[in-house]
């Protein structure tokens, strides 16, 4: 009894020298004036100090406390004032409210249990441990799920594919190609579909990758000796869904293509699921093997679409609901979604800055103050609404042709070319769709438009003065 007194009271001295430490280091981002009285109040205050390993501060937060936002705003101050404090840098570590109790309470559990006469070890481990050593060990983020994916009529169409990918046994949809301009939610859609899986189906082999990774990993495993070449192969081709993003980024590294050309060849044979995203459909993908082109237009193809107004306004009150941030009245809310339409990320990014500002000046922001703060995504977001009309109009003055002959039939050169490079400034410098795009020059399909922007393209690399022209019709047109 009197061992147990005095483990408590020592416990009671140590929580005390931990909230006394952790006073200090508040103290400091205080007087650093890097986080104001609205963060100390809404999320540094909340965070209570339960460790100091001598590297590491470990700080438990409450469920409700939106932990994403606080390390990406505060992380930073609270590292550094630790190291000002500790004279020494301190790692930080950030659990929910007992996670740190709940691991002791096992490790105890298992050395009671490992310690009873005739007991075999126990090498398992709770199912909660295991799924989050699957889940770091598949490169999924476990906070890109469908239920915090906010659909629209831009995205509809690709979502149902996703969740459907998600649900097929047999790869039904193989592989789903997802194609999109940056910042619309593919690599969202690739983390739900994984961990959708994951969810269903506990011991499926998940692996999402960037082919930016998966190229680096092939390359370090033909540089080392030995089996490192057999493991990338084995990671990768025993995997029940593959997820690649950013597939792009494959085109011209020919010898990366042809190891990627195996290893789907071998998934798909095997039913096993594939899921693809980029920026351009695979048709656009410069200098990739036609084999691998033939491959991705074999499944399923779905785009991604910039969001409606009304897709951008739930997009914004989901992230506040989130965040927890309520820093935004509805007037800014409704300034950014009617500004910032190019993308989700840019619209997140938008949020993110006006809510830390507010955070720092303890004030909520007016639209005035969103119109300082987002001076150069506002001016972005000028250039991207240039129309086609715009671009026709440029371009006919330019070749002194009447703009009506590039919505017409005729393909004599003098015409043909003038069309070709302003279809090539509609695809580089408007939002629209292809079959958008080919609408507005006379009823053309998207095949003739993504014939323009390759030969356009081709043009420009061989012929400068060329390049110099549409530069300068660019600059034109983007005022």
């Amino acid at each position: 009894m009197q061992k147990n007194l005095t483990r408590e009271i020592k416990q009671m001295n140590q929580q005390e020298k931990n909230s006394k430490l952790w006073a200090t280091i508040m103290d400091d981002m205080g007087s650093q004036g890097g986080v104001g009285e609205y963060g100390f109040d809404a999320y540094i205050s909340k965070l209570t100090l339960k460790q100091d390993t001598g590297t590491k501060l470990i700080l438990e937060y409450p469920a409700d406390l939106p932990i994403a936002w606080v390390e990406v705003n505060y992380l930073p101050y609270m590292k550094n004032s630790a190291a000002r404090v500790l004279d020494g840098a301190r790692d930080i570590e950030l659990v929910a409210e007992g996670a740190v109790v709940c691991e002791q309470a096992e490790e105890a559990h298992t050395k009671v249990r490992n310690d009873m006469p005739g007991a075999a070890p126990r090498k398992d481990r709770s199912r909660k441990a295991v799924n989050k050593k699957i889940l770091n060990n598949s490169g999924l983020n476990g906070d890109f799920t469908f239920d915090n994916f906010i659909e629209g009529s831009n995205s509809e169409f690709a979502y149902a594919a996703a969740k459907a990918a998600a649900t097929a046994q047999d790869g039904f949809y193989n592989p789903l190609f997802i194609y999109g301009e940056s910042g619309l939610g593919k690599t969202h859609l690739l983390h739900a579909i994984g961990n959708a899986i994951r969810e269903q189906r506990e011991n499926a082999q998940v692996i999402y990758v960037t082919s930016e990774d998966f190229t680096n990993s092939y390359i370090e495993a033909i540089s080392r000796k030995g089996e490192a070449l057999n493991n990338f192969r084995r990671k990768y081709r025993k995997a029940d869904v593959l997820l690649i993003d950013d597939v792009q980024f494959l085109a011209s590294k020919g010898k990366t293509q042809e190891e990627f050309f195996h290893t789907f060849n071998a998934l798909f044979a095997s039913g096993k699921q594939i899921v693809l995203s980029s920026d351009c459909p695979s048709s656009e993908i410069t200098m990739l093997d036609k084999r691998l082109q033939s491959r991705f237009e074999q499944g399923l193809s779905v785009e991604l679409l910039p969001p409606s107004y009304e897709t951008r306004m739930a997009i914004l009150r989901h992230k506040v609901r989130q965040w927890r941030c309520n820093v935004a009245s509805s007037e800014l809310l409704e300034f950014l979604a009617r500004n910032i339409t190019r993308s989700v990320r840019s619209l997140e990014g938008a949020l993110i800055r006006i809510a830390t500002f507010a955070s720092f000046s303890n004030h909520k922001p007016s639209v005035a103050d969103a119109k300082r703060l987002l001076k150069d995504l506002l001016t972005t977001e000028k250039e991207s609404t240039i129309t086609v009309d715009e671009i026709q109009r440029r371009v006919a003055e330019e070749f002194n042709i009447r703009q009506a002959d590039l919505n017409g039939r005729r393909r004599t050169a003098d015409i043909a070319h003038p069309r070709q490079i302003a279809m090539y400034l509609a695809r580089r410098y408007t939002q629209l769709p292809l079959q958008d795009i080919g609408a507005a020059f006379g009823g053309r399909d998207h095949g003739t438009v993504i014939h323009a922007t390759k030969t356009i393209e081709q043009k420009m690399s061989a012929d400068p003065d060329l390049r110099a022209v549409i530069n300068r019709m660019a600059a034109d047109v983007a005022g």
